[in-house]
């Protein structure tokens, strides 16, 4: 399916997206400071007010994509900036700004510093000062009388990048259903958020206390902006999954949120395997930077020496510490702490003995996934002739890397009859072969991980207290997020790909162009958007008759054995797509990969 958007204009549009939103320049005082206040935003100018603990708040308003003008406060601190000191420490809530006068709420704060190495030209981008969020609201008289459900999305991007732009995470589609208040947030990513030493120096975890803050404060402040502190989902897609997967597990965020909603990934994938030597990687950093020695530094020298470090500067540095190409795309990634640090770790046992012994909050939740999330990482390898020779000539050393997983000659074996059966053994994976490497990631990244955990959470939890409900989405419109993950996204159709869901959840103007009002894709948002808030507010997914629900009673085969809702195009013109129920049941995906996987 041929993409409207130029390649030459896409890279700039990623280089934005980036962080070149607001600048680079980092905070150096503990009051907020308009760090963008020259990019005055167009729109009405009414100044909707809303006063919290820390001062008073005045944003904006902001157009619906098919409605009026909607509420948005946006690049609201939560956090002190984590600069200084404050680098590679837990966040610190926000000094009040009362007596500042009234805090300007009305255009958007820089991204944290990071590079995007899923971009063909990445850069290192953004700033320190980057720990705020956003609040998106229908436009509400008496919040006395309005109490409405939140939303919390959190970003994916593998954990060392994203955003909570509004030009990227729009807010418009929720706005338009005037059901819910929206919130987005951001916090620490790459060496910043997920630096660790081990030991009490550096916990590490940063970037997911950032998130944990982000939601204290919306528990805190939420009413006064008329939602329900009581009635708080939490959302996100990719990292953003398991991020929220982890939030359920750890007891810094227990009480937080009363549903979660985990969207193509989760905390049991191999790429959210806690970092085994986080003292090695620190070292290591310090190496990439030039410091002398760094093998024979204490914990708390190469926290010294880092913090002095320009932040650009560290943030490119960390391409020098991949072994091949990008990969490991997760290099920094969370850690095990524990309790005898502090009394704010975040992650106190792997996340996978969390979730296979029961030990998370026992709430509503849910999880999806697309066709080929596999595709974030493969359509760039198979499209492009360098990477797939080197592939191909050290498979057995490169393939490990790229599942970011320990693997045996029997595995490595057993991968090639699966996937690659009518291959040589000089040539595992050509470019006709593209498919077959994005079912191989997408397997191993994203399917399998989902079944184990709601196979583990029938087994564990109550499901009548504690439900799970299941989608997937294979509904392929004109626009795709292929497009960002190779220079070439004009070669193939490769099908519905990681994060494509998210352009008709988020408005995202740019990246991709508006869907006309009356058009089958903008039909399949607002359903999308509607299914994702009735859940929300309901706590289960709205089910289509017969629906087997997952619980105890059906798991009677290894895989879950439970009905997932899907979103398709539909085979019938007069329809613009379709809702299906499909049986969710993969026993020979499940039984390979319970083989090999932990």
């Amino acid at each position: 399916m041929k993409m409207v958007i130029s390649w030459n204009g896409l890279i700039v549009v990623g280089m934005v997206l980036c962080g070149l939103v607001c600048g680079n320049k980092d905070a150096k005082q503990s009051v907020p400071n308009d760090s963008c206040e020259k990019q005055e935003p167009e729109v009405e100018r009414a100044d909707p007010r809303v006063c919290i603990a820390d001062g008073c708040l005045r944003g904006t308003f902001m157009k619906g994509y098919r409605t009026g003008l909607f509420e948005a406060f946006i690049g609201i601190p939560f956090a002190q900036p984590p600069v200084g000191k404050l680098r590679f420490a837990n966040p610190v809530p926000v000094e009040p700004w009362r007596e500042h006068g009234d805090y300007n709420a009305s255009v958007e704060k820089s991204m944290c510093v990071q590079k995007n190495e899923l971009l063909p030209v990445a850069a290192a981008m953004g700033s320190e000062d980057c720990l705020y969020l956003n609040v998106y609201r229908p436009k509400i008289q008496n919040t006395s009388k309005s109490v409405l459900p939140v939303m919390v999305y959190i970003h994916g991007g593998g954990y060392f990048s994203g955003s909570a732009s509004p030009g990227i995470v729009g807010p418009e589609y929720f706005m338009d259903t005037k059901r819910v208040i929206l919130v987005t947030i951001q916090y620490r990513v790459g060496v910043f958020g997920f630096l660790a030493t081990g030991d009490e120096v550096v916990p590490g975890n940063f970037g997911l206390k950032d998130q944990s803050l982000a939601l204290e404060w919306v528990k805190q402040n939420i009413a006064n902006f008329g939602g329900n502190p009581r009635l708080v989902t939490i959302f996100g897609q990719s990292a953003g999954a398991g991020s929220v997967h982890m939030h359920m597990i750890s007891p810094l965020s227990e009480g937080l949120f009363s549903r979660a909603i985990v969207m193509s990934g989760n905390a049991i994938a191999p790429w959210n395997f806690p970092t085994k030597d986080p003292l090695d990687l620190a070292r290591r950093q310090a190496e990439a930077v030039g410091i002398p020695c760094a093998k024979n530094l204490t914990s708390r020298q190469i926290v010294d020496v880092l913090r002095n470090v320009d932040a650009l500067a560290l943030s490119d540095s960390i391409s020098e510490l991949k072994p091949w190409s990008v990969d490991p795309l997760t290099l920094y990634r969370p850690v095990v702490e524990s309790l005898d640090w502090s009394n704010q770790a975040f992650l106190v046992e792997d996340p996978r003995e969390s979730w296979q012994k029961g030990n998370y909050q026992q709430i509503p939740w849910m999880t999806g996934y697309l066709s080929n999330d596999g595709a974030v990482r493969a359509i760039a390898i198979t499209t492009n002739q360098q990477l797939l020779k080197d592939l191909n000539a050290n498979i057995t050393t490169l393939l490990p890397l790229l599942l970011e997983k320990e693997t045996s000659a029997e595995f490595l074996m057993a991968l090639k009859q699966r996937f690659f059966v009518n291959s040589s053994n000089e040539q595992w994976i050509t470019e006709k072969d593209a498919q077959q490497l994005i079912k191989l990631y997408t397997e191993a990244g994203f399917l399998y991980p989902l079944h184990a955990s709601v196979k583990q959470h029938v087994t564990s939890a109550d499901t009548e207290t504690a439900p799970v409900s299941l989608y997937k989405f294979s509904f392929q419109g004109p626009y795709s997020y292929s497009m960002l993950y190779t220079a070439n996204p004009d070669v193939h159709n490769f099908g519905v790909v990681h994060c494509d869901e998210l352009i008709y959840l988020f408005r995202s103007p740019l990246l991709f162009p508006d869907f006309a009002h009356k058009s089958k894709e903008a039909r399949m948002s607002h359903n999308l958007v509607k299914f994702f808030i009735d859940f929300a507010i309901n706590g289960v997914a709205t089910p289509l008759k017969p629906y087997r629900p997952c619980n105890s009673a059906n798991e009677v085969y290894q895989s879950m054995d439970c009905d997932v809702l899907e979103f398709t195009n539909s085979a019938d013109p007069e329809k613009p797509f379709e809702v299906r129920v499909i049986n969710g049941r993969d026993e020979d995906m499940f039984a390979f990969w319970k083989k090999y996987y932990f």
